[in-house]
């Protein structure tokens, strides 16, 4: 256990236990969980905490790739921080779920060993009543309609008479996402549809997503899912 924080962890399981769409957890200098709370408990399907601690998140949600263990070890080593990254993930019941991560290295004082703390919200279903979701019709309209194309998020909130610092925060308000975040999300939950349902090739799935070439997709989609787009398509038709 991460000794330096450890008079902290009751408290801190109070509070985030009750953030039901906050995922919160600790993890030791091997990227095993250490604390837990229980909305991670539910999203991956265990019973109690107890069957949590000790795993990584690579065992925790085996359907959701292979690298988050390796992004958790890359934080521990470099300190390098992980802010509001746009992730994809499988709940224990097969959904598909978007969210947020957040991770920091931890310094154990006692022992001189860094471990990791981190959060991600799961974002949830816009306010379809907000009188601001009705502002963004047309910005999302053009996303889902366009997004084979190169678009500039600038020339799209010309194109719907709203300043670019308008639209981020409209964006923000409702989605919890910026624009650019937005595209991206549309765009990848199209790619995994393809790949799921389809025998296109990725190159051509690539270009039907707007991505000038088969790399800059790749690494994208690498980067929210975790997979690359041929290990996706793979785990996906095993399931």
């Amino acid at each position: 256990m991460l000794r330096g924080v450890e008079d902290n962890l009751p408290l801190l399981e109070q509070i985030f236990d009750r953030l039901p769409d906050v995922m919160f957890f600790v993890k030791d200098s091997q990227a095993r969980y250490v604390m837990v709370n229980q909305a991670i408990v539910e999203q991956s399907g265990m019973r109690s905490k107890s069957r949590v601690i000790g795993t990584t998140a690579d065992e925790l949600f085996p359907g959701t790739g292979h690298n988050t263990l390796a992004q958790d070890l890359s934080v521990i080593q470099s300190g390098k921080k992980i802010i509001d990254a746009l992730r994809l993930y499988f709940s224990a019941d097969g959904k598909k779920q978007w969210c947020l991560s957040s991770k920091f290295r931890l310094l154990d004082q006692r022992t001189g060993l860094y471990g990791l703390v981190g959060v991600s919200r799961i974002l949830p279903r816009p306010d379809e009543k907000n009188s601001s979701y009705k502002r963004l019709l047309e910005f999302i309209r053009i996303l889902e309609s366009e997004n084979d194309q190169k678009l500039l998020i600038s020339e799209v909130a010309d194109s719907v008479n709203l300043s670019v610092d308008t639209l981020e925060r409209l964006t923000k308000e409702i989605f919890h996402l910026t624009p650019k975040q937005m595209l991206i999300r549309i765009r990848i939950d199209k790619a995994c549809q393809l790949l799921e349902e389809t025998e296109s090739s990725i190159t051509d799935i690539a270009t039907d997503c707007g991505y000038a070439d088969h790399s800059a997709f790749s690494r994208q989609f690498k980067a929210a899912t975790h997979y690359t787009p041929q290990q996706y398509r793979t785990s996906s038709r095993s399931l």
